[in-house]
């Protein structure tokens, strides 16, 4: 192979390993630590919690949420303009 025909980063990425890490199912424990956290932090009420669950996901029950659910409501929750909610 000639090195000159490629760039540098062409030929760096080519000795990277891949990883193949599987996304877990379910939430994590850590996940749901990270959210009760935040629903105490952000004084989240349980109705407004409730129009989250069955706007974002169409679920009830905040226990059927999947790795990705959960982390999409966490992100939800931090990045909320808990400012603009009371008008």
């Amino acid at each position: 192979m000639k090195l000159l025909n490629y760039d540098s980063q062409y030929l760096i990425s080519q000795n990277l390993r891949t990883t193949t890490q599987e996304v877990p199912t379910t939430f994590t424990l850590c996940q749901y630590h990270i959210l009760r956290r935040l629903i105490k932090q952000k004084k989240i009420t349980k109705k407004f919690f409730n129009f989250l669950l069955q706007n974002l996901f169409d679920l009830d029950d905040w226990r059927k949420l999947d790795y990705t659910q959960m982390y999409q409501l966490i992100h939800v929750i931090t990045f909320w303009n808990y400012e603009k909610r009371g008008r």
